[in-house]
């Protein structure tokens, strides 16, 4: 008996181990998503210490992301504009499928709330769109 359990420790243990490690994979991945965003906001000099992000429906295949970005009253459109560029190159860099992206700009009391799928993003940055027409085409939900 004793020799069957030695057998069967070592298949037990990495089936152990592969469970274990499939749930901290994709958080590495979101921890890498999350890092390459701000930096991208960094490089673009967004304020990015007021930054708040968040990525839903993980396990399900349909994520949606989440950005919060503080804008003063006249550069809306350019905090916009950084901001979906700073998630598309992240989305392209670490090649998470991400399905919807929302971008927020604060000012003060007021929010203007963007949406835009992931697909168009990637249009923008393929550079089959120009970034004016791509302002154009972000749904404003707010």
């Amino acid at each position: 008996m004793t020799d069957l359990s030695n057998k069967l420790r070592l298949p037990v243990l990495w089936v152990a181990m592969a469970l274990c490690l499939v749930p901290a994979t994709e958080v590495r991945g979101n921890i890498r998503f999350f890092t390459k965003v701000m930096q991208n906001i960094q490089h673009y000099r967004l304020a990015g210490d007021m930054v708040q992000f968040n990525l839903e429906g993980q396990g399900t295949g349909n994520l949606t992301f989440y950005l919060t970005l503080p804008s003063r009253r006249n550069n809306i459109d350019e905090v916009l504009m950084g901001g979906y560029l700073s998630v598309g190159y992240a989305i392209d860099r670490t090649g998470l499928k991400v399905k919807t992206v929302y971008v927020t700009a604060a000012t003060g009391e007021r929010h203007v709330v963007t949406k835009v799928d992931a697909a168009l993003l990637a249009k923008l940055l393929t550079k089959q769109i120009s970034p004016n027409k791509f302002l154009g085409l972000i749904e404003r939900i707010e």
